[in-house]
């Protein structure tokens, strides 16, 4: 794998689920995801494990709440430069926003990866009684760790990078990106090729 891409892929792993800390002089990548997305698991490890050595193992539910929770896998790879240089790139003291040079990568890949991890899909079933006659579909990026600063450059990036148009909507305390309806075909066109199937569920064929 080249170093562009490799550095694009990493970037929006860390984006999604994952994240870069420091561990010594350097910094190691972590991310827990739900196991039953190991596909998605196992596609993070076989490309990290280009830079260092990567751990990959299930972890206990340690929350004392009550509630059962799907099983989670942790990743998690040896401290490296590589890590170091992306932490100092997107990360404010502990705020994980956005980097120039990451934005400038963006692409279809990165987008789904980004939907994988902090997307959603609504689906209004048909009703004639409101007018509704197909199903409507409307796709979400919850990206509540981002400033509205930071949600409205990854718009326009989206914007001049895919055509794509998005909106900020205020969601409690936190902002999320809905996409408008008619680019709906065209995101999911574009991203096919990326949905892994433990993912299925929030694509649209």
């Amino acid at each position: 794998m080249d170093k562009k891409q490799l550095t694009k892929l990493v970037s929006y792993f860390a984006m999604g689920d994952g994240g870069v800390y420091y561990s010594g002089k350097h910094c190691k990548f972590i991310m827990n995801m739900r196991s039953k997305n190991r596909d998605y698991i196992d596609w993070v490890a076989t490309t990290l494990q280009e830079i260092t050595s990567v751990n990959v193992r299930e972890v206990p539910d340690c929350n004392t709440d009550g509630y059962t929770r799907q099983p989670l896998t942790r990743l998690e790879t040896a401290a490296h430069p590589f890590f170091t240089v992306l932490r100092d790139r997107i990360y404010v003291d502990k705020y994980k926003g956005l980097d120039e040079h990451t934005l400038k990568l963006l692409d279809w890949e990165a987008l789904a990866i980004l939907y994988m991890c902090d997307g959603s899909l609504y689906i209004d079933k048909p009703n004639p009684k409101k007018g509704l006659v197909n199903p409507s579909y409307n796709v979400y990026l919850h990206l509540k760790r981002l400033s509205y600063g930071d949600q409205f450059i990854l718009k326009k990036a989206l914007k001049e990078h895919l055509d794509l148009e998005f909106n900020i909507n205020k969601c409690g305390n936190y902002y999320n990106m809905r996409l408008r309806v008619k680019d709906v075909d065209k995101f999911m066109s574009g991203i096919t090729p990326y949905i892994l199937p433990s993912f299925s569920y929030k694509h649209v064929s």
